[in-house]
């Protein structure tokens, strides 16, 4: 099966002209790369049963939609609605197979696009094919699927985004072959440093849980290598170390800082860009990759540049799944992508809190295998 990717994030426009599928000449198709779309940011709505009725206001808004049409889609996410309010009601453990179809954006005339750009743009990152503008992302022909867990604003729950995590291993798990090959985690979460040790945050546990279940995950470092203080002075502004945000503490994900477009040697790791060592003293960030200046798709059929480690983590996501895909007994060894990766890695002559191993380096982690 082709190689798939999970863009947990605000969204990804599936219709964008870069998320196409293209016919063998080429060619435009009215299909698209995206092959579902599923919202967690409705998630605990949806787990409270007195929400489950056809007419309630609390319903998801793509949900109300559907209902609303008398055909036989509306019927059956009727009985969806009853059987999984029972179920609720009972008290027993998550059934995702019930949940499912009450998660899924479909993508047909009611299509919910996203309306905040930035899963869109990172999706671009990792898998744009958009010849017409000059534009390749990292893997152009990669299957994308899209986890919403940001809303508009992109604020978002961690809730939402370890249910999102759990879903994953859900979809492995019910099919017998690997649906799912790797997971881009481009957002962060504040580590909670009064109730958890660093990297067992729920969050960074759900993760460790993910790579576990042969699934590889990259995160990104988190922008708080640079921030402004309130002084007796005044405002005063300085670089920040031990700032890596959550999940990319987490031990077993890859975390991304992010370095300069074509500059990497001279300007070294971004000033925005998160800074280890961990709270607990372990070396993070795992290396850095392209974080400024990033032109990417956005929603509405454009293109954007954006800034961040948000930006770098999708060119790592790539980077493993190019290896991936040209040696298939990679498929399932994340610990061993993420070693070729960071072994392979340029230094910067940066310290290593600061710059992981290194710049990655596609062509010579593909060239040491």
């Amino acid at each position: 099966n082709r190689m798939a990717w999970v863009i947990i994030d605000s969204g990804i426009e599936a219709d964008h002209p870069a998320f196409a599928q293209r016919d063998e000449q080429g060619g435009l198709t009215n299909k698209s790369r995206v092959k579902a779309t599923y919202d967690f940011t409705r998630i605990r709505q949806l787990l409270n049963p007195s929400n489950l009725t056809p007419h309630n206001e609390n319903l998801p808004e793509y949900l109300k939609i559907l209902l609303a049409r008398e055909d036989s889609r509306a019927r059956e996410l009727q009985k969806d609605l009853q059987e999984f309010r029972r179920f609720l009601k009972r008290g027993r453990e998550l059934d995702w197979e019930l949940l499912e179809p009450l998660l899924q954006i479909p993508h047909n005339d009611n299509y919910v696009r996203p309306l905040n750009s930035h899963g869109t743009h990172v999706a671009g990152i990792l898998a744009a094919d958009w010849p017409e503008e000059g534009l390749h992302g990292m893997c152009p022909d990669l299957q994308l699927y899209d986890f919403r867990v940001l809303n508009d604003d992109g604020t978002g729950d961690e809730f939402n985004v370890i249910a999102a995590l759990q879903f994953i291993r859900y979809l492995n798990a019910t099919h017998d072959y690997m649906m799912i090959h790797g997971c881009n985690l481009s957002l962060s979460v504040r580590h909670d440093v009064a109730n958890y040790a660093c990297g067992r945050t729920p969050i960074c546990e759900a993760c460790d849980r993910v790579v576990s279940s042969a699934v590889l995950v990259v995160a990104a470092a988190g922008n708080n290598g640079y921030l402004k203080y309130k002084t007796a002075e005044g405002i005063a502004e300085g670089y920040n170390t031990v700032s890596i945000t959550d999940p990319g503490n987490a031990e077993n994900v890859i975390t991304v800082g992010a370095t300069h477009r074509n500059k990497p040697h001279t300007y070294g790791v971004s000033y925005f860009s998160s800074r280890g060592p961990t709270g607990d003293g372990r070396i993070k960030p795992d290396l850095v990759a392209p974080g400024e200046k990033i032109e990417a798709p956005v929603p509405g059929g454009a293109l954007a540049r954006k800034d961040g480690t948000s930006m770098a983590a999708p060119h790592v996501s790539g980077a493993a799944a190019i290896l991936m895909a040209r040696y298939r007994e990679l498929v399932g060894q994340p610990h061993r992508v993420k070693k070729i990766l960071c072994d392979t890695a340029t230094d910067l002559g940066r310290e290593h809190y600061f710059q992981g191993k290194g710049m990655l380096d596609v062509l010579r982690a593909i060239q040491s295998i």
